[in-house]
């Protein structure tokens, strides 16, 4: 589908890439990955076409139609409503609409039907219904409001001018235009930034499905997990690739960066060894032929790239918060409005009345659909949001509060690192302040910048960090995880699990929240609901309110009963015996698909015999690398050709076996949703 060959790009005189090499196949889902300034966003402009290598070229199989959704929000049409802009994606079908409107008109108007004119506008409109027909053209007003639902629109907001929404809201529109185009190959960059989690999941299920291929640049490490089935890791100015998802990737680097430094270190003996020999005897005519055999080689020699240096672990930790009382703080009568738009009504956030507590060492996450009110909620227990109710706090509490408009009131004639020293009232805090700044990707020379020249996402993560450099033992944090790359959120995950204090956090970042969470708030329909466990509680608890929901009140209380008396015969009960029939179609799919799957589950046999006989012959290869004495041997430039060559193969062959075990399952779990 998609192939770069041999790319070489310079920007501002700096080489972001050379030689890079780059495929995709259609069912393909990258996830593209690399530091910050790698040139992830630059390598999707190539790809599009915005961005013209030095050298290198771009090959498309076939005519493969791209689409791009670019970080920012591009310009569009404020008078237009979202429904409006969102079914641009339909140009064609637009375009035959309007057409046969018109052909009905002029045939209308006409008396004489033996006339060729009559005739010909006939076959016009037959042709402009078959194909509007076959584009599905009747079916594009119910797709585009399924998908801007899914993307967390409101019915009534469908009709709304996109002069009224802010920048996130106007990226989703974007997206669900994007999507509707259905082009071959799916360029996301950072698609998850503007989205509540109930979005996200809503777009992982769609592009779980999406026939052609996607490659996309995320900082969301569950969206990466569940998504992808390949990384593609930019690095050296070259693209690694590696089979699966961002977690199995991690494993993988590790071995792979470990190996290259084994081959790297093997090399580089081989060579200062020959280079030694050729020194020695140059001048001696004796040894000539054997001198210039040595030279020769060198020349030859492909040079294995020594690995990158691993980056420092950073340490960091929240100073000791004073005690507290073990009630942090309460909230009575919970209720909030805001002024409509109008003018001349009002819009309820809160207006159950609800009493709700957090308790010393709680760490709450506060989830839900954007616009539900979760940063009010976060600007209410900090005091920083009147309503109608009561908030206090417990004994001896003190808050430290962050929020994203903070990054705007920093000092702009500072330096990163005088900013930071005008938060420090302790000689301990002094001392923690570069190691805060280098969690927070602000090192050597970095603290030096005046906070003026600093990029959105640079002002971002200072003030995340001056929040988190004085003591307290009740943490506010409102989209602490906005624009930290993956270290620095491991690094912040860390430090939230061994914090001693209290913690409330809003996020739309499941791994973020997944790792130290241990209670759920979900804000939602002017209420907040508790969940009492971390996220997996949470999202089982959520899939079984929904399936109760769906079953109805008297189906609800079954299930109930069912989950209480551990019943396993209760579901039989509910449904009631099956009939002769049932059992007889049930078991001819069970024939059918174990037909399907016989020849599959063989074939998965046939590929891990091959990864175990693969992998013994690599780590023969490895061992004898492992020994000094055997690059002075004729072998090893063979031996570690043959290594090479088997790494690559044992990638293909496994990610083979991958998807046939896929495949596998997805056709096991078909089965059980006919049955069921």
């Amino acid at each position: 589908m998609l192939g770069l060959s041999n790319i070489t790009l310079f920007l501002s005189n700096r080489c972001l890439f050379k030689n890079l090499n780059f495929k995709a196949e259609k069912g393909d889902r990258i996830g593209l990955f690399g530091p910050n300034g790698a040139g992830k966003t630059t390598l999707l402009k190539v790809i599009t076409g915005k961005l013209k290598p030095e050298e290198g070229q771009i090959q498309f199989t076939g005519d493969v139609k791209t689409g791009y959704l670019e970080q920012e929000v591009l310009e569009v049409d404020e008078g237009l409503s979202i429904r409006e802009l969102a079914m641009t994606a339909f140009e064609e079908a637009n375009r035959l609409e309007q057409r046969i409107q018109q052909l009905g008109i002029e045939i209308a108007e006409l008396d004489d039907y033996s006339s060729e004119r009559y005739q010909s506008l006939l076959d016009e409109l037959e042709r402009a219904q078959n194909r509007y027909e076959y584009l599905d053209g009747d079916k594009r007003i119910a797709k585009t409001e399924d998908m801007l639902t899914g993307l967390g629109f409101q019915e009534e907001d469908l009709d709304r001018p996109m002069s009224v929404f802010s920048g996130g809201w106007r990226m989703r529109v974007l997206l669900a235009k994007l999507l509707l185009q259905k082009p071959d190959l799916l360029l996301l960059d950072e698609p998850t930034n503007h989205l509540d989690i109930d979005s996200i999941e809503w777009l992982e299920n769609y592009l779980q499905t999406y026939p052609g291929a996607v490659i996309l640049v995320s900082h969301d490490r569950w969206f990466l997990n569940k998504m992808v089935n390949h990384i593609a890791e930019l690095r050296n100015q070259k693209i690694w690739m590696y089979p699966g998802n961002y977690d199995q990737f991690l494993v993988q680097r590790e071995e792979q960066v470990a190996l290259q430094a084994k081959q790297y270190e093997a090399q580089q003996r081989e060579i200062a060894e020959t280079e030694r020999f050729i020194e020695r005897f140059r001048y001696k005519a004796t040894k000539a032929k054997q001198v210039q055999s040595r030279v020769k080689m060198l020349e030859k020699l492909e040079r294995i790239d020594a690995p990158e240096q691993t980056q420092a672990s950073v340490n960091f930790r929240f100073p000791d918060p004073p005690p507290a009382g073990k009630v942090v703080l309460q909230i009575e009568k919970l209720n909030k409005t805001y002024p409509a738009k109008d003018g001349k009504s009002e819009v309820a956030v809160f207006d159950k009345g609800q009493s709700l507590e957090i308790e010393r060492g709680e760490k709450i996450a506060i989830v839900g659909p954007n616009g539900a009110g979760k940063s009010t909620l976060a600007r209410i227990v900090n005091h920083a949001e009147p309503f109608d109710g009561e908030c206090k706090d417990g004994h001896n509490v003190s808050r430290n509060y962050f929020a994203q408009h903070l990054a705007d009131v920093l000092e702009s004639g500072r330096t990163v690192l005088e900013e930071m020293e005008s938060e420090a009232r302790t000689t301990e805090q002094r001392q923690s302040i570069r190691n805060i700044l280098g969690s927070f990707l602000f090192s050597g020379d970095d603290v030096f910048k005046p906070v003026s020249v600093l990029s959105g996402g640079e002002r971002s993560r200072l003030a995340l960090a001056k929040t988190l450099l004085s003591p307290a033992n009740f943490l506010v944090l409102d989209e602490p995880t906005n624009h930290l790359d993956m270290q620095s959120k491991q690094i912040l995950i860390q430090a939230l699990r061994d914090y001693k204090g209290t913690v409330l956090v809003v996020s739309h970042d499941r791994y973020f929240l997944s790792e130290f969470a241990n209670k759920f708030w979900r804000v939602e329909n002017g209420k907040v609901t508790e969940y009492d466990g971390g996220f997996d509680y949470y999202e089982w608890k959520r899939k079984e309110q929904a399936a109760l929901q769906d079953n109805g009140a008297a189906e609800s209380s079954k299930v109930s009963a069912k989950v209480e008396s551990k019943n396993v015969d209760s579901e039989q009960n509910i449904r009631g015996p099956k009939s002769k029939e049932q059992k007889r179609l049930e078991a001819q799919i069970r024939n059918q698909l174990n037909g399907e799957l016989k020849p599959l589950k063989e074939k998965v046999k046939k590929l891990e015999k091959q990864l175990e006989t693969m992998e013994s012959e690599k780590a023969i290869c490895e061992e004898k690398l492992a020994d000094q004495d055997f690059y002075q041997s004729g072998d090893a430039p063979s031996v570690i050709k043959k290594h090479s060559d088997l790494s690559k193969q044992i990638d293909e062959v496994f990610m083979d076996w991958t998807s046939t075990v896929e495949l596998i399952e997805n056709k096991e779990n078909a089965l059980k949703k006919r049955i069921g």
